[in-house]
């Protein structure tokens, strides 16, 4: 035993005299200077590039074993700028000597000092780091080849622990040769705690960024709790802190500050999970806030959570962007805005449910789904509460940004189709209350369809006492897209309607049923008023025709038929009818009519004609006779007029049409009305005479 204990001994000191030795020998005799030379020789060796160090180089032993470099810089590659790649005033490393030799990397604080990085790319697109790149690829594929067949256990760290690091005054530069942009990040500064397998390490970091066309000048902090678990690849920053303050000509307004926060991000790329969590960015007066999971990181990475964005408003956000919003009728809209929902996005799908959109005082809830984003297929159902339209609209008289659009402006790109043929949408719209160009609607619903170019509208609305309902077609596979329309109107009360549309007094009222089935081609509204095609159907009932007072111009036409001056007119300028159909059919840019019929307790109506949608002009004959007394629509019975057909000609623009009597018309009725009488009197008159005759002759015959 004693034998043994003695050998230990001895060993012991045989080992204690070599560490001894080696400690006197490296500290008082080995001088690393002497390296300095096959160090840059090696280095060059290796990249191909010259490397120089110019001061002096320390070395500690124990309890550390440690380098100390002074002035150090890496030539820049064949080609580049003169500048070095990288270069330092100063570096520090140190690791505890005994927890080496059983395997354990105990590094002391690392310090670079003065750091600097040029990073460039030439015109080809070749970076100064990508012959680096390569001639590391080299060594590992040399070191692979001529590798033991297995690494012995122990050969490698066992566990790596970091007393942590320390990067000041660091400058890393950027300069892109084919696109001219340069970029620069000085003051760099970073700070970490110890560094330790699965253990919590605070980081800061902090910096400022100028560069760029037109340029930009920025500040840049960051700050955190970093744990990486190598062993097990799991990953989390907590109490993340990253603020952003830039002013220039690049940023939205000249000046823009932004920060992002999260409470957690954690990420364990074994199972290839994570979550975020309180993440929340807040920058030009908007905060938006996120709380996910993370799946399939590593094969097809989805994520699921809550957004929301807090309400902000749209206008300064666009001001803060300078971007100049259209002017709208009301300035007071887009003052707040606000969204959360629901969602669930993968790679190839995304969708968003329990949405809630807030746009100043109107409310839309609902979902929404995207399939696919090269080609997407979009799904949406949603319902809202009210919105005025007419609000978000241009200025009357004007067009957006008050810009007049020339014909070249309105005729657009004859090249371009109107609809995109990729996109596919499906949705459904609810409204409860909407005003749009002054109409009142309510109970709407709007079902949407999109695909292969083709647009189908089946909007549904009550209004004004009735209902609409349409189905609406646009075929926009081409520059000038083809235009279906099949639309009815049941029991609405069309004056309102008109008088709302129009901001003018009405020129019919009563019950409207209309049905239209037209269809048309054109890239503006003048190609599809000359395309137009097809029939409108109208009947209207109980009502009246605004403007004309046709029992004026029968009292007219009583006093050219009796020679007597034209009365004053009475009543009211309209025309009252319990009924009024016609039927209309468009074809060439014109709307023709050949069978109006208006009827009354007093009053016959015929009527007939055009009207030209280009140019806006109507000619139009309507033939009015009386069946009964005219009292009612005031004035005095016209006994002359009964049974006379009285032509009251329509004729100028949509917008002041004109109305006169056809006095020519009227009269050359009358004279033929007349011939008709006296022949008929004439052929009576000779009748009596030969009846008188033959009677008179039997007469004599017989005595």
């Amino acid at each position: 035993m004693n034998r043994v204990v003695r050998i230990v001994v001895i060993v012991a000191a045989v080992l204690l005299l070599l560490l001894a030795g080696l400690f006197a020998y490296l500290r008082f005799v080995f001088d690393p200077n002497d390296f300095r030379e096959r160090i840059g020789a090696l280095v060059e060796a290796q990249t191909g590039r010259k490397f120089s160090i110019d001061c002096e180089l320390g070395l500690s032993v124990f309890p550390w074993i440690g380098v100390e470099i002074g002035a150090a810089r890496l030539g820049n590659a064949e080609g580049f700028s003169e500048r070095p790649f990288a270069s330092i005033r100063a570096a520090q490393v140190r690791a505890l000597l005994m927890p080496l030799l059983s395997g354990r990397v105990e590094v002391d604080r690392v310090t670079l000092d003065g750091l600097e990085l040029s990073l460039e790319r030439n015109r080809r697109g070749l970076g100064n780091w990508s012959d680096l790149a390569r001639a590391g690829a080299e060594i590992e594929a040399g070191k692979a080849e001529t590798a033991a067949p297995a690494a012995r256990p122990g050969m490698a760290p066992t566990a790596l622990a970091l007393g942590g690091l320390t990067l000041r005054d660091a400058v890393v530069r950027w300069h892109d040769a084919a696109t001219g942009s340069a970029y620069q990040v000085s003051d760099l500064s970073l700070e970490t705690g110890s560094f330790a397998s699965g253990e919590p390490m605070p980081l800061e970091l902090s910096a400022k960024l100028a560069g760029g066309d037109p340029a930009m000048r920025a500040d840049l902090s960051m700050k955190g709790v970093i744990v990486a678990d190598l062993a097990a690849n799991r990953h989390r920053v907590a109490g993340l802190a990253v603020e952003f303050g830039g002013t220039g000509e690049a940023l939205p307004g000249g000046k823009a500050g932004i920060s992002v926060a999260a409470s957690e991000i954690a990420v364990d790329l074994g199972s290839g999970e994570g979550r975020i969590e309180g993440l929340q960015l807040s920058g030009l007066g908007v905060t938006v806030m996120l709380d996910a999971t993370l799946a399939s990181l590593s094969a097809e990475p989805r994520a699921k959570g809550h957004l929301s964005i807090a309400s902000f408003g749209p206008k300064a956000l666009a001001a803060s962007l300078g971007i100049a919003l259209p002017p709208t009728r009301d300035a007071a809209v887009l003052q707040q805005a606000s969204l959360e929902a629901d969602f669930d996005a993968g790679s190839s799908s995304a969708s968003a449910k329990g949405l809630r959109i807030g746009l100043d005082e109107t409310r839309i809830e609902g979902s929404l789904s995207v399939d696919g984003y090269a080609a997407p297929t979009v799904a949406f159902e949603l319902a809202a509460d009210a919105i005025d339209v007419d609000r978000y609209l241009p200025p009357d008289g004007g067009t957006e940004a008050g810009h007049q659009k020339s014909p070249a402006d309105q005729r657009g790109d004859a090249k371009a189709p109107l609809i995109p043929v990729g996109p596919e949408v499906h949705g459904r719209l609810r409204l409860e209350r909407m005003t749009v160009s002054r109409l009142k609607l309510s109970d709407i619903v709007l079902e949407l369809a999109l695909a292969g170019g083709r647009l189908t509208l089946k909007p549904q609305a009550a209004l004004y006492q009735g209902r609409y309902s349409g189905n609406i077609g646009v075929d926009g596979r081409q520059a000038a897209p083809a235009l279906t329309l099949d639309e009815r109107l049941s029991g609405v009360q069309i004056g309102p309607l008109t008088e709302d549309l129009t901001g003018e007094a009405p020129r019919i009222t009563g019950s409207a049923h209309v049905a239209a089935k037209l269809r048309g081609r054109g890239a503006d509204a003048d190609a599809l008023k000359r395309s137009l095609a097809g029939d409108v159907e109208l009947r209207f009932a109980d009502g009246a025709l605004k403007g004309i007072n046709i029992a004026a111009f029968m009292r007219k036409a009583e006093a050219t038929l009796t020679g007597k001056p034209a009365p004053a007119d009475e009543g009211p300028n309209q025309t009252d009818f319990t009924e009024l159909t016609a039927t209309v059919q468009f074809a060439d840019g014109v709307a023709r009519n050949q069978d109006l019929a208006m009827r009354s307790p007093l009053l016959r109506v015929r009527g007939e004609g055009s009207a030209n949608l280009i140019s806006e002009s109507v000619d139009y004959l309507v033939r009015a006779s009386v069946v009964g007394t005219l009292t009612g629509q005031g004035g005095k019975p016209l006994e002359k007029v009964r049974g006379v057909t009285v032509p009251i000609r329509v004729k100028g623009s949509f917008s002041d049409p004109g109305f006169a009597l056809d006095t020519q018309s009227l009269l050359s009725d009358n004279v033929k009305a007349k011939v008709e009488e006296k022949k008929e009197e004439v052929k009576k008159k000779a009748e009596d005479k030969l009846k008188q005759e033959f009677q008179k002759g039997l007469q004599k015959l017989f005595r």
